[in-house]
């Protein structure tokens, strides 16, 4: 039996807008050097960076709901609009005062809406037989624009002059409204919600078979937040040249599993993949707190890259398939909140523990303590998910232990 297509014309159309859009996500990467530019230390960074979290965390209750009342359409092109707005913003930044902090929260309000707008489009647009793999797919266009980042790292492009940059994306990001206006509506008006359903929808979420979703997402969003807010900045500290060049490797880790190994959750379970993701990420975070060199970040990158790419598809069609479709847009909502709302916990004490003990300190503790979720996770998929295999399981928790238990972490050759 034939299997239903998945790159639709609709599909490719919104794979296009979502690369456009993500242009402004993936730059905030380099938004880190721009705050040491201005003389932000460690601990500050951390709490800029998560004021985004902050602002996409208390939208996103709204976030959901719109999506679930008006439809998919409008609440992306708000979202874009806004983000274009926050993006041209930056260029007005000049100092750690009140407008980075007024624009970091509306960028994460912006984002936040976007990552759950396109996210819950693309699911209704996947056949349900192909879930996993097109979500797969479809996340390549938001894993893409990370290696633009490299390409900034080779122009040596001053921190001052990267407003400039953001200002320019910004117009890009402007080009996929024009891009997602011809697509249909997926929301039909039947399917909407009523004003009086928010409880049903928050019961439909707080389900026992979606417990070891919920963690898995927190355990690993907290990996990809330290990551992200840190691992451009210690390259920096250590002397690395080009520190932005690990965003290459880290998209060409994520994209080459999903392009050449997109259809393998789907044959193995999802389910069996979460385990050595996650491992394969703190082994990341190894890396980083010892690596010396640039070939050592280049492998972080594509160690986090690699587990990115697996473990993000895998967590969303758990999360569409163990929800009611009906709530599709509050279950996304929730998934991506609670994404944003360990970004935003995490960063800033992670940021003063390492002012305090060191970046290397940092990233091994946190290692240890994703280990610790590890374990509980598999507790509670074996016990209320559909239960993960142990040969995949416990490699990777030994794995990832192995390479806590030792003080140097990463392999004596790559430091």
């Amino acid at each position: 039996m034939s299997q239903p297509p998945l790159l639709t014309r609709e599909f490719l159309l919104l794979v296009l807008g979502h690369f456009l859009q993500a242009l402004g996500f993936s730059s905030m990467l380099l938004l880190p050097l721009y705050l040491e530019h201005l003389g932000a230390d460690r601990g500050q960074i951390g709490s800029l960076m998560a004021l985004a979290a902050l602002g996409g965390l208390l939208s996103r209750p709204v976030a959901g709901w719109a999506l679930d009342r008006y439809g998919r359409k409008p609440t992306v092109l708000f979202g874009t609009l806004l983000l274009v707005s926050s993006m041209a913003l930056l260029y007005g930044v000049e100092d750690l005062g009140w407008l980075i902090v007024v624009d970091r929260l509306l960028i994460g309000v912006a984002v936040g809406t976007l990552f759950t707008g396109y996210f819950t489009w693309a699911s209704d647009l996947i056949p349900a037989e192909r879930r996993t793999e097109g979500i797969a797919l479809f996340g390549v266009s938001g894993l893409l624009p990370i290696g633009l980042n490299a390409f900034v790292g080779t122009l040596n492009l001053p921190p001052e002059r990267l407003p400039t940059l953001f200002l320019m994306l910004g117009g890009l990001i402007g080009l996929s409204l024009l891009v997602v206006l011809p697509l249909p509506e997926t929301l039909a008006a039947d399917e909407r919600v009523g004003s009086g359903e928010g409880g049903l929808a928050l019961r439909s979420l707080l389900t026992r078979q979606l417990a070891p979703v919920w963690l898995a997402t927190a355990t690993f969003a907290g990996l990809v937040g330290l990551f992200f807010a840190f691992a451009t900045v210690t390259a920096k500290a250590r002397g690395i040249a080009s520190p932005p060049s690990l965003w290459l490797s880290y998209s060409l880790g994520a994209v080459g599993v999903r392009l050449l190994g997109g259809r393998l959750p789907d044959r193995v379970g999802p389910h069996n993949l979460v385990a050595p993701a996650l491992g394969l990420y703190v082994l990341a975070l190894l890396v980083c707190a010892r690596g010396e060199s640039r070939e050592a970040f280049l492998l972080a990158g594509l160690l986090g890259g690699l587990a990115h790419g697996y473990c993000f598809p895998v967590l969303v069609g758990q999360v569409v398939d163990r929800s009611p479709a009906r709530y599709r847009g509050s279950a996304m909502a929730a998934f991506t909140a609670l994404w944003q709302a360990t970004e935003l916990v995490l960063p800033p004490p992670a940021g003063r523990f390492a002012d305090a003990h060191g970046d290397a300190a940092m990233y091994l503790l946190a290692a240890s303590a994703a280990v610790v979720g590890l374990g509980a996770w598999a507790a509670l998929e074996g016990r209320f998910g559909e239960g993960p295999s142990p040969a995949l399981v416990t490699p990777a928790v030994a794995l990832a232990a192995e390479g806590g238990a030792g003080e140097g972490g990463a392999p004596e050759g790559l430091r």
